[in-house]
């Protein structure tokens, strides 16, 4: 969750600075709004950059849930109040960059409010999300996060361990070519 939400964090940073670039050469006339270059760029990086933040968006909700998951699997309390507190502030952070920025008189303060609202709610949700993982870690004593095992392991090999049938005929096979 923390890739996600940091990936989501530069994302945002990145479409606010190339935007209020594009803002300012449109405004001191350095580019031309009808010019067909200016309009390619915005719609060959505005959709790159709604899909890539839209990527980042439903891994930080898919992993958000399997975080809650595992935590509640760990302890009744489940991710507590500083994970879930993460969490509700983030979506509260989001829906505000939506509603926002309108109110902004200026493009620039609407794009940096927005950016800041955006932000802070990964920040929040990845504050959450590491208060929450260290309680967990404190109140279980396992040092893997969100309680992963491995899958296979080193018994998994050593096929006579599990399958008495598999030495019968590991054990003919050698007296046969011995």
């Amino acid at each position: 969750m923390v890739r996600f939400g940091v990936v989501y964090a530069v994302v945002v940073a990145i479409v606010s600075v190339l935007g209020l670039a594009g803002y300012a050469a449109v405004r001191s006339g350095a580019a031309e709004p009808t010019d067909l270059s200016t309009q390619a760029s915005v719609l060959i990086v505005g959709p790159i950059a709604g899909l890539v933040g839209l990527g980042c968006v439903i891994g930080l909700l898919v992993s958000t849930v399997v975080w809650i998951v595992s935590a509640h699997r760990l302890t009744a309390a489940g991710p507590g109040f500083a994970g879930y507190g993460g969490l509700v502030l983030c979506f509260l952070l989001i829906a505000l960059a939506y509603v926002l920025p309108i109110r902004v008189p200026t493009v620039s303060g609407a794009v940096a409010v927005e950016a800041a609202l955006r932000i802070g709610s990964v920040v929040l949700l990845i504050t959450g999300t590491l208060l929450a993982s260290a309680r967990i870690r404190r109140q279980t004593g396992q040092v893997t996060p969100a309680g992963r095992r491995t899958l296979i392991t080193s018994d998994d090999w050593g096929a006579s361990k599990w399958d008495p049938e598999v030495l019968r005929d590991i054990e003919r096979r050698r007296g046969a070519n011995g």
